[in-house]
């Protein structure tokens, strides 16, 4: 089973919300391997396509959270303040006999973002659907998220 995934929607439940991930997850914070993590990659000046993958045992919202934080560790250190989205693609893959017993198998988020130090949906949104596409503060979404991903612990 499928279900897309719209990380400003995440982004906005977890500075909201703050809430944790397990602390023994198998996926862990770090560049992808076997359980999941994350990958980036420069595709034109600026410009990053970045994405996160966690396992089965990760809290759902682990795969997102990953992006989400590359994404805001790679343009804070260009000096930017916001994370501007430009396109994103997800699912959850879930497992189960029915209906009402899936449980989630892993999630995947990639992201197509750039820089920005003002708020405010890119005018250049690659993303099929316009609410796909908008920005984050990476100060405050990288406060809320290092805790759910369990980074230096």
């Amino acid at each position: 089973m499928k279900s897309h995934l719209l990380i400003l929607a995440a982004a906005s439940a977890a500075l909201a919300s703050g809430a944790d991930a397990r602390p023994r997850t198998a996926t862990k914070y770090r560049p992808f391997y076997i359980f999941g993590g994350y990958s980036d990659k420069q595709i034109e000046p600026g410009v990053w396509k970045v994405s996160g993958r966690s396992n089965g045992i990760a809290e759902i919202g682990f795969g997102r959270n990953m992006a989400a934080y590359r994404a805001a560790e790679i343009l804070s250190a260009q000096g930017f303040t916001y994370v501007q989205v430009l396109d994103q693609k997800g699912h959850i893959q879930s497992v189960g006999l029915d209906r009402n017993s899936l449980r989630p198998a892993g999630e995947n988020l990639t992201m197509i973002v750039r820089g920005a130090n003002s708020p405010g949906t890119p005018a250049d949104c690659r993303a099929k659907k316009p609410e796909a596409c908008g920005s984050y503060p990476i100060a405050e979404a990288m406060a809320r998220l290092r805790p759910t991903l369990h980074i230096g612990e």
